[in-house]
C-alpha cells in the first residue's frame, strides 16, 4: 500500500501509475476560473466551422472576469494540457474536449432512470421475453424468466443478459428499443476496437486475454464466477483502464475476420445492419445465431477457444489463443475447400 509522507501532496500520493504529467494536469483543474475557461471554449466551439479559436479579450468576456492579469495567469496554466494557443487565439485541445464532453454527457445531465420495460427481443438463453432498464449509468438487458448470463453481481439485476456502462446522454430522445440498439452499437464499436488493439476511450493499446473459471459449475450460472460461461474474453487498456468482458461465442468477436466475411458472402449472407426490422442485429437471413454459432474451450493451459459458424451444411472454425488472436481457420462442407490459412 502506498503511504503518504510529509513531502507529498494528496494528489501525488494518489497518482500512482498515472505519472507526473497526469498529476500536473489534474492539479491545474482545481480552480473555478480555469474550469470556466474550458467550458467557455467548449461553448464557442462549433463542429465543421473553419475557425474555432477565441481571442483573449473575447474569452475573458465570456468568463466574466475583470482582472486581466489574473485571467491570463489561469489561462496560461491550462495551455499545453487542455488548451492550445495559436496566433488567432485559444481553443480546446483534444484532452480539453474530452474532459468537458465527459462532464456534459455524465454529471452535466440529470441522472435519468428507466424502470424495466419490455422490448421486442427474446432471451437468447431461454427464449422468454426481455426487458431493458437503465440505472446509475448502467444499461441492462434482462430476461424475465431465466437467470441470464450473469449471477448476483452487486449492480446487476437478476436475469442480466448484458450490461453496458453508458453516460446518461444515451437516454436522450430514445425509446427503450432505440436505447437497446444504441447500447448494442456502442458495445460493438468498443469490442471491435479492442479486438484491433485500440482503446475506444483513449486510443491507447488494448490488451486481450481469455479468462477461464477454475471451478466452473456444470449448468446455469456458476456460483464461483457468477457467469454462465466457463471462459470469457477480457480486454483492458493499460493507459486509461477502460475494460470489457465478452462471451467468446459473441459473433462480433471474430465477425470482421476475412474468413468469416468470405464464409457468409459465399452463402449469400451479407453482414450488414438490418434497418428494416429497426434492430441493429446483423442480417443473417435464415441463420439463427443461437443455433448456428457456437464455441468450445478446447484447452485450458494455455486457453484455446474454437468458435464455429454453421450454415447450410458448411462449417467454419476459428481458433483463438490466450490473447484472443485467431491462430487457425478451417472450413468444411463446401466443395473444393477443406482448410484456409490465417
Amino acid at each position: 500500500m502506498h503511504r503518504l509522507n510529509s513531502t507529498e501532496s494528496p494528489l501525488e500520493a494518489a497518482a500512482g501509475a498515472a505519472g507526473p504529467r497526469a498529476t500536473e494536469a489534474f492539479s491545474v483543474l482545481g480552480n473555478e476560473t480555469r474550469l470556466a475557461i474550458l467550458l467557455a471554449l467548449w461553448e464557442a466551439y462549433e463542429p465543421f466551422e473553419a475557425e474555432n479559436t477565441v481571442a483573449f479579450a473575447e474569452l475573458r468576456k465570456r468568463v466574466g472576469m475583470r482582472d486581466g492579469s489574473q485571467f491570463n495567469y489561469h489561462l496560461t496554466q491550462l495551455v499545453g494540457h487542455f488548451v492550445r494557443h495559436t496566433d488567432d487565439g485559444y481553443e480546446l485541445r483534444r484532452a480539453g474536449h474530452k474532459l468537458v464532453q465527459s462532464v456534459i454527457a455524465g454529471a452535466g445531465l440529470d441522472n435519468p432512470e428507466l424502470d424495466p420495460t419490455e422490448v421486442d427481443r427474446a432471451c437468447p438463453v431461454c427464449g422468454a421475453p426481455t426487458v431493458v432498464t437503465y440505472h446509475d449509468e448502467w444499461l441492462f438487458h434482462v430476461c424475465t424468466e431465466c437467470e441470464g448470463r450473469f449471477g448476483n453481481r452487486d449492480q446487476f439485476p437478476e436475469g442480466t443478459l448484458a450490461g453496458v456502462n453508458l453516460n446518461p446522454a444515451v437516454v436522450t430522445d430514445r425509446k427503450p428499443e432505440e436505447l437497446l440498439n444504441a447500447a448494442f452499437v456502442r458495445g460493438t464499436w468498443n469490442l471491435q476496437s479492442a479486438v484491433e488493439g485500440v482503446c475506444a476511450e483513449c486510443s491507447g493499446p488494448m490488451e486481450g486475454w481469455l479468462h477461464v473459471c477454475d471451478d466452473h459449475g456444470a449448468e446455469g450460472v456458476c456460483p464461483n464466477c457468477d457467469r454462465r460461461y466457463e471462459v470469457m474474453a477480457r480486454f483492458r487498456c493499460p493507459v486509461c483502464k477502460a475494460s470489457g468482458e465478452y462471451v467468446p461465442s459473441c459473433s462480433w468477436l471474430v465477425m470482421h475476420h476475412p474468413a468469416v466475411i468470405a464464409f457468409y458472402a459465399d452463402h449469400g449472407v451479407p453482414l450488414q445492419y438490418d434497418d428494416d426490422s429497426g434492430s441493429f442485429q446483423p442480417r443473417y437471413r435464415d441463420v439463427d445465431p443461437k443455433e448456428d454459432i457456437d464455441f468450445e474451450l478446447i484447452t485450458t493451459d494455455p486457453p484455446r477457444v474454437r468458435v464455429t459458424f454453421q450454415h447450410e451444411g458448411a462449417e467454419l472454425e476459428l481458433t483463438l489463443d490466450e490473447n484472443v488472436n485467431v491462430i487457425d481457420v478451417s472450413e468444411r462442407g463446401r466443395p473444393g475447400v477443406n482448410r484456409l490459412g490465417t
